[in-house]
């Protein structure tokens, strides 16, 4: 990741890395606050800045995150229980088994670091609002729809994961007095905000060091319109605990495929159905310059802000940009972490089920499994890497299970798996938590492919933008490319990038047993059975308990009763 060079936003840059001290008074408290709001710089300082810096590990980064609970809760990826080691009280099983209620705690606290964000957003454009109307200049309206879009795409994964929750638009409002709003009212608040922002935010790129690194750009507002476009079907469903889209892709398909056509969004003058806007949403992505990187590893490198394909990113870079990144390093083991002088934790690995989706071990083997992982022997700059006993490390993806029983042979428990090797190593910074790998939150290859599921949705063929993700890899091209095609190649390709659970969702297989998971399958005494769900109601999360305790207007979801 480069460095910020420009003066003007290196004030900006060190509010966002947490320097000691500046963040423990509000930046206009040191001047008058009609002077905070005079100069662009100033107002971005005290009114944009710090709701990025906000994110933090609230996204990826730490394990109690958004990405852990659409990771793993998915079909590709788990925490297993290796016997002393990843219990935890039970909770990644019970994460990973759908057994998961009110009152688990990371639930909770991906809920609270939510609305903590919506909290900031309210309070900036609160602020703006009052020096518009005073007559301010018409930067304050740009960086106000700035701000808008930053809480629309919060609120997405809000609805996302819990349906029905409050809408807060007022910094003045007590999360102890709003009312709790339909899945369907919230989708269309995120609708009309993101249609009415996209056209006032810069047209830029997000992910270049500079003025606009890392924030909130016009492309990355096309994004996430397509993505609340491809999943409108879920999204406007009230009742998603009828049955209907659960069953598996060939059951669920005409139900979401038919609901996509009869959802009509406005945006840039025309109104188009849901799959007609993720494919408009994508030729508008394309021709604010984005691309396919030649190098899938681009995407991903120590200095990946220069990307062609990264559409928005969260810098880090260990100094100006701290973000704690545990998933990276959770996946490895002590031993592998440590040949990079890093801390390893052997957590995370992937599932059966992701590896046969790879076809790992067979002649269709994908070229992506060896871009995205690191398996069977391991080797460190020439050198093997060995664990005790002098035994060399060998990651086998193919003997990881939801818990080991007692008896199992010590290094079979923890060389379970293939890990997560995606990201490019880096042991250049500081500390061994930071590295200079900006977090990837939207990338061109998704818009790709959820451009193609909109057409075959359609009825039309997707084998276009499919085979350029292919090509790319010197994977084989595919004809005719069904939706079943589409799941697998969004694993194939966007694997550990937080968002699977979601995907599963809209294809209707959530649900459905794997060769993971499944009635019977064995697991800690202290976590609850495999859900068997035939409804559909763990495909949204209930509200936390603490939640329901402050604010009594509240219902708690379908099936957490």
């Amino acid at each position: 990741m480069k460095k910020i060079v420009l003066s003007s936003l290196m004030f900006a840059g060190c509010l966002l890395s947490g320097c000691s001290g500046f963040l423990d008074e509000t930046p206009k408290s040191a001047i008058p606050e009609e002077d905070a709001y005079k100069s662009s710089t100033l107002v971005y300082v005290n009114s944009v800045a710090s709701i990025y810096s906000s994110f933090g590990g609230r996204y990826y980064g730490s394990r109690e995150n958004v990405h852990c609970l659409q990771e793993f809760v998915s079909d590709a990826w788990i925490l297993p229980g290796r016997q002393a080691d990843w219990v935890d009280g039970g909770k990644w099983q019970t994460i990973f088994l759908h057994s998961y209620g009110p009152g688990l705690a990371t639930v909770n606290t991906v809920w609270n670091d939510l609305y903590n964000i919506i909290g900031r957003c309210n309070t900036s454009i609160d602020n703006l609002e009052k020096f518009i109307q005073a007559g301010g200049d018409d930067f304050l309206k740009d960086y106000q729809y700035e701000v808008r879009g930053i809480r629309a795409i919060v609120y997405y994964s809000l609805l996302d994961f819990f349906g029905r929750i409050p809408i807060v638009t007022s910094s003045q409002t007590k999360m102890a007095d709003v009312n709790q709003s339909s899945r369907s009212e919230v989708y269309k608040f995120i609708v009309d905000e993101l249609t009415e922002c996209i056209p006032h935010l810069a047209s830029a790129k997000s992910q270049n060091a500079g003025t606009y690194y890392g924030r909130i750009t016009k492309a990355v507002g096309y994004m996430a319109l397509a993505k609340m476009a491809i999943n409108a079907p879920i999204f406007t469903k009230d009742n998603w605990a009828d049955g209907t889209l659960v069953g598996g892709i060939d059951k669920v398909a005409p139900v979401v495929n038919e609901a996509g056509k009869n959802i009509n969004i406005t945006l840039d003058g025309a109104t188009r159905n849901a799959w007609e806007t993720v494919i408009y949403c994508q030729q508008q992505i394309e021709k604010e310059g984005y691309s396919l990187s030649p190098d899938f590893k681009t995407n991903f490198a120590k200095n990946n802000d220069t990307s062609v394909e990264n559409i928005w990113a969260q810098p880090s870079d260990g100094t100006t940009y701290k973000i704690t990144d545990q998933q990276l390093t959770q996946t490895m083991h002590p031993s592998h972490a440590s040949a990079y002088k890093l801390q390893g934790w052997n957590g995370a690995c992937a599932t059966l089920e992701q590896m046969k989706v790879f076809k790992y071990g067979t002649d269709e083997q994908d070229p992506r499994m060896d871009l995205t992982f690191f398996y069977g022997n391991i080797v460190v700059n020439g050198t093997q890497i060995t664990v005790t006993d002098n035994k060399p490390l060998i990651y086998n993806p193919t003997s990881v299970v939801v818990d080991f029983e007692a008896g199992v042979e010590d290094y079979t428990v923890k060389m379970a798996g293939a890990r997560m090797g995606k990201y490019e190593i880096d042991n250049t910074t500081p500390s061994d938590q930071n590295h200079n790998n900006d977090k990837v939150y939207y990338r061109y290859a998704d818009a790709l492919l959820l451009s193609a599921e909109a057409k075959v949705r359609l009825g039309q063929s997707g084998d276009e933008e499919v085979n350029k993700v292919r090509a790319r890899v010197g994977a084989t091209l595919k004809t005719n490319v069904t939706l079943h095609d589409l799941l697998d190649e969004r694993l194939l390709e966007l694997s550990y990038e937080g968002m699977r659970r979601q995907d599963q969702v809209r294809f209707g297989t959530y649900t459905e047993p794997t060769l993971d998971k499944y009635v019977g399958v064995h697991h800690n005494v202290v976590v609850g059975d495999y859900v068997d769900d035939k409804t559909g109601y763990t495909t949204v999360y209930p509200i936390p308990t603490n939640v329901m305790q402050l604010n009594t207007k509240l219902t708690q979801n379908p099936g957490y009763n």
